[in-house]
């Protein structure tokens, strides 16, 4: 079994595909091990570059010019390169930085970076010509610059993770394109010539749609109004191409947008993680939890595999497709949850908490989940309020006070899942990051409901954590969890640190020394007061990641780890 396990969570993924000048397709693939940019020409694959830190973002210029970010020990300072020629050029370092776009003709590069403000993510231009970098836009807080067309630079600017604006830089002059009152998303612009902006909001909407803009007088309107999110959008010519969230699994679409006429794209069950549109090639990654995470593509009316990465023998199939439920929650609010239940019989039942918390659990590969199913055990996984996915009303049901509301979620899912008969026995509850925290919290508030808790990169105490973390990423967690000046009280009685001595079930804590986003301290911390309580329990410290673990081999000998540590105490419960 330990050699199943080890299998399933080494399998390899690829993702982030980009039709390249000459109609290849690039992608992102941890087949050595390490995220490392591949590419595909139409009968081989082949290593771009070699590197020996992940490759996190690339993009590539009209001439074939490369940029691509990189991190050391996964601490997510991303830096910049440009492969110019034979040559790799440290273009920025400084900060965090992260990936623009190239210019029509392809000799500057626009990012935005923490290289001059800890706190902001300002707009700057990289010269191939010169090697050197101008500042173009003092804009505060998070920024992304997102494309560069004759029209300008495009940017978007975060208020919060749910309020954001888009802007155009031209001859100097920024211009705010999508002014709004109230909070809303205005993301993902794509120009589109003549004058015309596609681009995602939910501007006067409860679910992100498909907007169009004129330019020159900043009039837009609906292309594509749904009674769901669309997440990803893309254009080429006269077509968009874009991603609706149905219930977690993707629905992928075409639209020609002078008829408004519409089509479905034929596509496995699954994710679409990330998509690019170009040359009549419309290049995406599709993440299944039985079919793992590959790159494809869509040209004359046909999805083709392009990647088919290793799996060691494993017969992902095997694993049925999750099965989509709603329960009742404590207050009569309806939730969504995935059942995930292995091949054969189950041996347990383990509650997975996903993070974020604007964020939603879907059928994606999860190593972690594959391995617990191919282990026997069935993954419940609900989406409790404050996920994104469901409109914006939901999202915000869990802000600062409210968030009792999202802990009592996660208890009331526990006791569906008895009353259904899909949980027999005590489960195990998990999660990570924000689910760590949320794991920790429904430990402590229904002690006895629980045979065994994993956190995974969680956070122990609200108030340390925002005082710890990224200082560019304070702003947009207390706009969520509440602010360290006036919610101090209500941040210190969510904390598990506030209930940590009615924890009674044993717990692992898994941690990456490098984590920027919740500093290693959090779980420190939380192992040291369980153990003065006398509690069981295990911590391991990954020295070389971070916030995620990204390396195949710490994945598997941490992830095998919390696996056997879940599978010994389901068994004894």
């Amino acid at each position: 079994m330990e050699l199943l396990i080890r299998k399933v969570l080494a399998i390899r993924s690829a993702e982030s595909p980009r039709v390249g000048p000459d109609g290849s397709i690039y992608y992102l693939s941890d087949i050595t091990g390490t995220m490392q940019l591949w590419r595909f020409e139409g009968t081989s694959h082949d290593l771009v570059l070699p590197w020996s830190s992940r490759v996190h973002d690339y993009e590539l210029a009209r001439d074939g010019a490369l940029a691509f970010t990189s991190d050391r020990g996964g601490s997510e300072k991303w830096q910049l390169y440009v492969v110019d020629g034979d040559e790799i050029v440290e273009a920025s370092a400084e900060g965090v930085n992260y990936l623009g776009a190239w210019s029509p003709d392809a000799q500057k590069l626009a990012f935005s970076s923490t290289r001059d403000s800890t706190e902001n993510f300002y707009i700057y231009v990289y010269d191939r010509r010169t090697r050197g970098i101008a500042k173009i836009a003092e804009l505060p807080g998070l920024n992304f610059v997102e494309e560069w067309s004759e029209a300008g630079i495009f940017i978007t600017h975060y208020e919060t993770n749910l309020d954001s604006t888009i802007y155009m830089f031209r001859d100097g002059e920024l211009k705010e394109l999508t002014r709004h009152s109230g909070e809303a998303l205005n993301f993902s612009p794509k120009y589109i010539g003549s004058g015309k902006l596609v681009f995602l909001t939910n501007m006067e909407s409860e679910c992100v749609g498909v907007a169009i803009m004129e330019l020159s007088t900043g009039s837009w309107k609906y292309l594509v109004q749904l009674d769901k999110e669309v997440e990803l959008l893309d254009a080429w010519g006269n077509y968009i191409a874009f991603a609706a969230n149905e219930e977690g699994a993707s629905g992928l679409y075409l639209m020609h947008i002078p008829s408004g006429l519409v089509h479905r794209i034929s596509t496995p069950r699954g994710v679409v993680t990330s998509m690019h549109y170009s040359k009549g090639i419309l290049a995406f990654s599709l993440s299944s939890i039985n079919r793992g995470h590959e790159v494809y593509s869509y040209r004359h009316d046909a999805v083709v595999q392009v990647t088919r990465s290793p799996r060691l023998g494993i017969s992902l199939e095997r694993v049925p497709e999750p099965e989509s439920v709603w329960y009742v929650s404590h207050d009569g609010r309806r939730i969504h949850a995935n059942i995930y239940r292995p091949p054969g019989s189950a041996r347990g039942v383990v509650v997975y908490l996903h993070g974020g918390p604007e964020s939603q659990d879907r059928p994606a590969l999860k190593p972690l989940t594959a391995a617990l199913l191919l282990s026997g055990i069935v993954v419940a996984a609900p989406n409790y309020r404050g996920s994104a996915g469901y409109g914006r009303t939901f999202v915000h049901l869990d802000d600062v006070e409210k968030r009792w509301d999202a802990i009592k979620d996660v208890e009331a899912f526990a006791r569906w899942l008895a009353e259904q008969g899909i949980s027999r026995q005590r489960p195990c509850v998990m999660g990570s990051s924000y689910g760590g925290y949320l794991a920790l919290m429904a430990l402590a508030t229904a002690p006895d409901m629980w045979a065994c808790g994993v956190e995974i990169s969680g956070m122990f105490n609200l108030v340390t954590f925002l005082e710890r973390t990224a200082p560019w990423r304070r702003r947009y967690r207390e706009a969520e969890y509440g602010s360290l000046e006036r919610h101090r009280d209500v941040l210190l009685q969510l904390s598990p640190a506030s209930h940590v001595d009615k924890i009674k079930a044993p717990l692992m804590i898994v941690h990456g020394a490098n984590d920027t986003r919740v500093p290693v301290s959090e779980a420190e911390e939380l192992a040291k007061r369980l153990r003065e309580l006398g509690r069981e329990v295990k911590l391991l410290i990954l020295p070389d990641e971070g916030h995620t673990i990204s390396k195949v081999e710490n994945r598997v000998a941490a992830y095998a780890e919390v696996v056997k540590f879940v599978t010994r105490h389901l068994e004894a419960s």
